[in-house]
Protein backbone atom coordinates (compact mmCIF):
# COMPACT_ATOMS: atom_id res chain seq x y z
CA UNK A 1 0.00 0.00 0.00
CA UNK A 2 1.58 3.36 -1.09
CA UNK A 3 2.04 5.79 2.18
CA UNK A 4 1.88 9.33 1.95
CA UNK A 5 4.10 11.77 4.53
CA UNK A 6 5.11 15.53 4.87
CA UNK A 7 7.96 16.63 6.79
CA UNK A 8 9.72 20.21 7.78
CA UNK A 9 12.98 20.47 5.56
CA UNK A 10 15.05 19.57 8.79
CA UNK A 11 12.85 16.60 9.47
CA UNK A 12 11.51 18.51 13.08
CA UNK A 13 8.02 18.19 12.23
CA UNK A 14 6.22 15.79 10.31
CA UNK A 15 2.52 14.99 8.94
CA UNK A 16 0.69 11.96 8.43
CA UNK A 17 -1.39 11.39 4.96
CA UNK A 18 -2.19 8.06 6.09
CA UNK A 19 -4.65 8.56 8.89
CA UNK A 20 -8.64 8.97 9.26
CA UNK A 21 -7.47 12.64 9.75
CA UNK A 22 -6.01 13.13 6.35
CA UNK A 23 -6.23 10.20 3.87
CA UNK A 24 -4.23 10.76 0.51
CA UNK A 25 -5.50 9.37 -2.52
CA UNK A 26 -5.26 9.23 -6.23
CA UNK A 27 -1.78 10.71 -6.96
CA UNK A 28 -0.80 12.04 -9.95
CA UNK A 29 2.81 13.20 -11.01
CA UNK A 30 4.30 10.75 -9.16
CA UNK A 31 7.04 9.71 -11.87
CA UNK A 32 9.46 11.37 -14.60
CA UNK A 33 9.46 13.48 -17.35
CA UNK A 34 12.09 15.77 -19.12
CA UNK A 35 12.00 18.80 -21.37
CA UNK A 36 14.18 18.26 -24.65
CA UNK A 37 15.56 20.82 -26.98
CA UNK A 38 16.12 20.72 -30.12
CA UNK A 39 18.11 22.98 -33.01
CA UNK A 40 17.41 22.70 -36.50
CA UNK A 41 19.87 22.45 -39.23
CA UNK A 42 20.31 21.37 -42.81
CA UNK A 43 20.91 17.68 -41.61
CA UNK A 44 18.17 17.35 -39.78
CA UNK A 45 17.08 18.35 -35.97
CA UNK A 46 19.70 17.63 -33.60
CA UNK A 47 19.34 17.44 -29.67
CA UNK A 48 20.88 19.73 -27.86
CA UNK A 49 19.94 19.69 -24.21
CA UNK A 50 17.68 17.76 -21.82
CA UNK A 51 16.65 19.04 -18.58
CA UNK A 52 13.95 17.62 -16.40
CA UNK A 53 10.16 19.06 -16.63
CA UNK A 54 8.68 17.72 -13.36
CA UNK A 55 4.98 17.44 -13.32
CA UNK A 56 3.28 18.84 -10.06
CA UNK A 57 2.66 15.80 -7.23
CA UNK A 58 -1.19 16.02 -6.85
CA UNK A 59 -3.44 14.49 -4.06
CA UNK A 60 -6.94 13.94 -3.45
CA UNK A 61 -6.72 14.37 0.81
CA UNK A 62 -9.98 13.50 2.83
CA UNK A 63 -10.18 15.16 5.83
CA UNK A 64 -13.51 13.40 7.61
CA UNK A 65 -12.58 9.86 7.27
CA UNK A 66 -12.53 10.45 11.78
CA UNK A 67 -16.15 11.08 11.28
CA UNK A 68 -16.39 14.30 12.17
CA UNK A 69 -16.90 17.68 9.72
CA UNK A 70 -12.72 17.60 8.92
CA UNK A 71 -12.54 21.07 9.59
CA UNK A 72 -10.12 20.31 12.16
CA UNK A 73 -8.06 18.41 10.27
CA UNK A 74 -8.21 20.68 7.29
CA UNK A 75 -6.64 23.40 9.59
CA UNK A 76 -3.59 21.08 10.90
CA UNK A 77 -2.88 20.18 7.84
CA UNK A 78 -2.48 23.56 6.57
CA UNK A 79 -0.90 25.21 9.93
CA UNK A 80 1.87 22.44 9.34
CA UNK A 81 2.23 24.14 5.74
CA UNK A 82 1.91 27.44 6.88
CA UNK A 83 5.06 26.36 9.04
CA UNK A 84 6.53 25.29 5.69
CA UNK A 85 5.72 28.37 4.30
CA UNK A 86 7.12 29.13 0.48
CA UNK A 87 10.35 27.26 1.10
CA UNK A 88 10.88 24.12 0.22
CA UNK A 89 9.94 20.68 2.66
CA UNK A 90 9.98 17.22 2.17
CA UNK A 91 7.75 14.94 0.64
CA UNK A 92 7.98 11.25 0.97
CA UNK A 93 6.71 8.46 -1.05
CA UNK A 94 6.89 4.51 0.14
CA UNK A 95 5.65 2.13 -2.23
CA UNK A 96 6.27 -0.72 -0.16
CA UNK A 97 9.56 -1.19 -2.37
CA UNK A 98 11.17 1.72 -2.09
CA UNK A 99 11.10 4.88 0.67
CA UNK A 100 12.28 8.16 -0.97
CA UNK A 101 11.86 11.94 -0.99
CA UNK A 102 11.83 14.63 -2.78
CA UNK A 103 11.94 18.53 -2.24
CA UNK A 104 8.38 20.47 -3.05
CA UNK A 105 6.59 23.75 -1.98
CA UNK A 106 2.84 23.93 -2.03
CA UNK A 107 1.17 25.76 -5.22
CA UNK A 108 -2.57 24.95 -4.07
CA UNK A 109 -4.32 23.96 -1.07
CA UNK A 110 -7.99 24.86 -1.90
CA UNK A 111 -10.98 24.85 0.23
CA UNK A 112 -14.82 24.15 -1.01
CA UNK A 113 -17.61 22.56 0.48
CA UNK A 114 -18.77 18.77 2.20
CA UNK A 115 -20.16 17.39 -1.11
CA UNK A 116 -23.51 15.91 -1.56
CA UNK A 117 -22.09 12.48 -0.30
CA UNK A 118 -20.97 14.06 3.25
CA UNK A 119 -16.95 13.51 1.94
CA UNK A 120 -14.65 16.45 2.86
CA UNK A 121 -12.32 15.86 0.03
CA UNK A 122 -9.49 18.45 -1.66
CA UNK A 123 -6.91 18.17 -4.10
CA UNK A 124 -3.37 19.55 -3.08
CA UNK A 125 -0.62 20.57 -5.49
CA UNK A 126 2.73 20.22 -4.78
CA UNK A 127 5.67 21.96 -7.04
CA UNK A 128 8.23 18.86 -6.94
CA UNK A 129 12.16 20.54 -7.27
CA UNK A 130 14.25 17.88 -6.77
CA UNK A 131 14.51 13.92 -8.29
CA UNK A 132 13.48 11.48 -5.91
CA UNK A 133 16.28 10.12 -3.76
CA UNK A 134 16.67 7.12 -0.63
CA UNK A 135 15.94 7.82 2.09
CA UNK A 136 19.75 6.67 3.71
CA UNK A 137 22.38 8.89 1.98
CA UNK A 138 25.32 7.59 2.09
CA UNK A 139 27.24 9.23 5.24
CA UNK A 140 30.71 9.02 6.85
CA UNK A 141 33.21 10.88 8.65
CA UNK A 142 36.51 12.08 8.12
CA UNK A 143 37.93 12.20 11.55
CA UNK A 144 40.68 10.20 13.95
CA UNK A 145 38.66 7.39 15.49
CA UNK A 146 39.60 4.10 17.44
CA UNK A 147 41.12 0.94 15.22
CA UNK A 148 37.84 -1.10 17.22
CA UNK A 149 35.38 1.27 15.30
CA UNK A 150 36.89 1.70 12.11
CA UNK A 151 36.35 -1.00 9.23
CA UNK A 152 39.40 -2.65 7.23
CA UNK A 153 39.69 -4.78 4.33
CA UNK A 154 39.67 -8.65 5.42
CA UNK A 155 43.26 -8.30 4.96
CA UNK A 156 44.60 -5.47 7.59
CA UNK A 157 46.19 -7.60 10.69
CA UNK A 158 44.21 -8.91 12.56
CA UNK A 159 44.32 -7.89 16.17
CA UNK A 160 45.44 -4.22 15.54
CA UNK A 161 45.35 -1.74 18.36
CA UNK A 162 45.56 2.13 18.49
CA UNK A 163 44.13 5.04 16.24
CA UNK A 164 43.24 5.37 12.89
CA UNK A 165 43.48 8.46 10.66
CA UNK A 166 40.82 9.08 7.69
CA UNK A 167 41.77 12.23 5.76
CA UNK A 168 40.20 10.82 2.83
CA UNK A 169 36.79 8.58 1.57
CA UNK A 170 36.68 6.97 -1.86
CA UNK A 171 32.64 7.50 -2.69
CA UNK A 172 30.92 6.89 -5.97
CA UNK A 173 28.16 8.34 -7.46
CA UNK A 174 25.85 6.29 -10.49
CA UNK A 175 23.52 8.93 -11.22
CA UNK A 176 23.99 10.99 -13.86
CA UNK A 177 22.58 14.07 -12.03
CA UNK A 178 25.94 15.61 -9.81
CA UNK A 179 24.94 15.08 -6.07
CA UNK A 180 25.16 17.63 -3.62
CA UNK A 181 27.69 16.88 -0.71
CA UNK A 182 26.27 17.97 2.61
CA UNK A 183 29.06 19.11 5.15
CA UNK A 184 28.97 19.31 9.10
CA UNK A 185 32.13 20.22 11.11
CA UNK A 186 32.55 19.82 14.60
CA UNK A 187 34.95 19.84 17.27
CA UNK A 188 38.90 21.27 17.33
CA UNK A 189 40.43 21.38 13.69
CA UNK A 190 43.79 23.40 14.30
CA UNK A 191 44.05 24.56 10.18
CA UNK A 192 41.76 26.96 8.20
CA UNK A 193 39.79 24.24 6.82
CA UNK A 194 40.01 22.57 2.97
CA UNK A 195 37.87 20.35 1.60
CA UNK A 196 38.30 18.94 -2.06
CA UNK A 197 37.20 16.08 -4.00
CA UNK A 198 39.51 14.56 -6.57
CA UNK A 199 39.51 11.73 -9.15
CA UNK A 200 41.36 8.58 -8.64
CA UNK A 201 44.48 9.58 -9.70
CA UNK A 202 44.22 12.51 -6.77
CA UNK A 203 43.42 15.82 -9.44
CA UNK A 204 41.86 17.83 -7.72
CA UNK A 205 38.49 18.43 -9.67
CA UNK A 206 36.83 21.08 -6.65
CA UNK A 207 37.51 22.34 -3.53
CA UNK A 208 36.24 24.20 -0.63
CA UNK A 209 38.59 26.81 1.54
CA UNK A 210 37.50 28.41 4.74
CA UNK A 211 39.36 31.37 6.54
CA UNK A 212 38.98 29.96 9.83
CA UNK A 213 39.93 27.00 11.50
CA UNK A 214 37.45 25.50 13.81
CA UNK A 215 36.85 25.33 17.98
CA UNK A 216 35.00 22.54 19.89
CA UNK A 217 31.35 24.12 20.86
CA UNK A 218 31.22 25.53 17.08
CA UNK A 219 29.22 23.90 13.90
CA UNK A 220 30.03 24.71 10.92
CA UNK A 221 27.49 23.66 8.44
CA UNK A 222 27.81 23.55 4.15
CA UNK A 223 24.11 22.78 2.84
CA UNK A 224 24.19 23.50 -0.98
CA UNK A 225 20.34 21.65 -1.48
CA UNK A 226 19.36 24.80 0.96
CA UNK A 227 22.02 27.00 -0.43
CA UNK A 228 23.10 28.01 3.06
CA UNK A 229 26.92 28.18 4.77
CA UNK A 230 25.90 28.61 8.48
CA UNK A 231 27.87 28.76 11.72
CA UNK A 232 26.35 27.37 15.46
CA UNK A 233 27.70 28.20 18.45
CA UNK A 234 26.17 25.18 20.34
CA UNK A 235 26.00 26.40 23.51
CA UNK A 236 23.77 29.54 22.95
CA UNK A 237 22.10 28.01 19.45
CA UNK A 238 23.07 31.25 18.07
CA UNK A 239 23.53 30.89 13.98
CA UNK A 240 25.11 33.20 11.49
CA UNK A 241 26.00 33.21 8.16
CA UNK A 242 29.23 31.90 7.32
CA UNK A 243 29.32 32.79 3.76
CA UNK A 244 31.94 35.40 4.13
CA UNK A 245 34.57 32.91 4.97
CA UNK A 246 34.79 30.68 2.06
CA UNK A 247 37.34 31.48 -0.22
CA UNK A 248 35.32 32.89 -3.46
CA UNK A 249 37.91 31.97 -6.50
CA UNK A 250 37.01 28.28 -5.24
CA UNK A 251 33.57 26.74 -4.73
CA UNK A 252 31.12 27.46 -1.73
CA UNK A 253 29.30 24.35 -2.16
CA UNK A 254 30.82 20.43 -3.30
CA UNK A 255 28.44 18.09 -5.91
CA UNK A 256 29.67 14.70 -6.50
CA UNK A 257 29.58 14.39 -10.64
CA UNK A 258 28.75 10.73 -12.04
CA UNK A 259 32.02 8.42 -11.31
CA UNK A 260 34.37 7.63 -8.69
CA UNK A 261 36.05 10.28 -6.53
CA UNK A 262 37.98 10.70 -3.93
CA UNK A 263 36.58 13.56 -0.75
CA UNK A 264 39.40 15.07 1.84
CA UNK A 265 40.14 17.28 3.87
CA UNK A 266 43.48 18.93 5.43
CA UNK A 267 42.75 17.82 8.71
CA UNK A 268 45.83 15.97 10.30
CA UNK A 269 46.25 13.54 12.93
CA UNK A 270 46.69 15.58 15.71
CA UNK A 271 42.65 17.19 15.32
CA UNK A 272 40.30 16.00 17.55
CA UNK A 273 37.14 17.16 15.31
CA UNK A 274 35.04 15.47 12.82
CA UNK A 275 34.26 16.51 9.50
CA UNK A 276 30.86 14.75 8.61
CA UNK A 277 29.76 14.33 5.09
CA UNK A 278 26.30 13.43 3.65
CA UNK A 279 25.50 12.65 0.16
CA UNK A 280 21.95 12.43 -1.30
CA UNK A 281 21.79 9.19 -3.62
CA UNK A 282 19.23 10.17 -6.56
CA UNK A 283 17.12 7.62 -8.27
CA UNK A 284 14.08 7.26 -10.80
CA UNK A 285 11.56 5.58 -8.58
Amino acid sequence: MRKFYLHTYDKARSYDLNSKYGLAAEPKGLGNKFSLSYKESDKGKHLTNVKADFEPIQLAIYFNADGTNGYANYKALVSFLAECGTSRFLFEYNDGITDKFCEVVTSDMPKTEINEDGVFVETFTFERQTYWYENIEESFSLQRTKAQDTRFPLHFPFGFAGMVFKSKYKVTNPFFIDAPVTIKITGDIAKNIQLYLSDLNDKVVAEIALSTNNKSGTEITIDPTAGKITVTDTASGEVRNGYDLTDKTKQSFLYLPKGEYYIGSNMTVDDDGEIAISIKRYLFD
